[in-house]
């Protein structure tokens, strides 16, 4: 025996219920409860299309059970989503940083072949404009590059080239190197790997 109640005459339909808590569940699911509510909402959901279907029009709200359906499976699709991302941003995160420090090392490198070019030709080491002057250096190191700062300290007899993050995400670790052309983690902790402030850069 169908036990929803028959629409006399001039009786509107009424709005399943199933379809109002679809619905409900669904605005649930994609602002805060995710696939907590997603599962009910879509559930819910079918249900009601289901029961209005049958209902021979003593039932509506087929609109309502439909948005709590595509609410519910568009929570569900993006839980997975959402587990990809924070897995995939903090690894490209850090092979940005990787890459970075990687050209940082090379820079500096470069840097300490220029500062011994132009020590052969003028008897004493060049800050930065003098290298670039000299077509040593690329005009591009006196900005930030792939994610790093260059600095020349230099009192002639000798110089300290720096390459220092210009951001924490773009780079972890901080170089430098002298007119030995060893280059070195930074003397700060924080700045170089765990045990390893000041140590050569194998």
């Amino acid at each position: 025996m169908d036990p929803t109640p028959q629409s006399g005459p001039g009786m509107e339909p009424r709005t399943d219920g199933k379809a109002i808590w679809s619905l409900v569940c669904g605005i649930l699911s994609i602002t805060c409860f995710w696939i907590l509510a997603g599962i009910p909402a879509i559930v819910l959901g079918h249900m009601s299309r289901s029961s209005i279907r049958s209902s021979m029009g003593r039932l509506k709200g087929a609109g309502m059970a439909l948005a709590g359906l595509v609410m519910g499976y568009i929570s569900l699709t993006l839980v997975p989503i959402l587990i990809i991302l924070s897995i995939a941003i903090p690894s490209l995160l850090r092979s940005r940083q990787v890459a970075n420090e990687s050209s940082a090392v090379r820079n500096v490198r470069t840097i300490t072949i220029a500062e011994e070019n132009f020590h052969l030709s003028n008897g004493r080491y060049g800050d930065m404009q003098s290298l670039i002057s000299e077509r040593l250096l690329d005009d591009s190191l006196r900005h930030n590059e792939a994610g790093y700062v260059f600095r020349i300290e230099n009192s002639g007899d000798d110089y300290t080239v720096t390459a220092t993050p210009a951001t924490r995400s773009s780079g972890r670790y901080e170089y430098f190197s002298t007119s030995d052309r060893v280059i070195h983690y930074s003397q700060e902790s924080d700045l170089a790997p765990p045990g390893r402030a000041g140590e050569p850069v194998e």
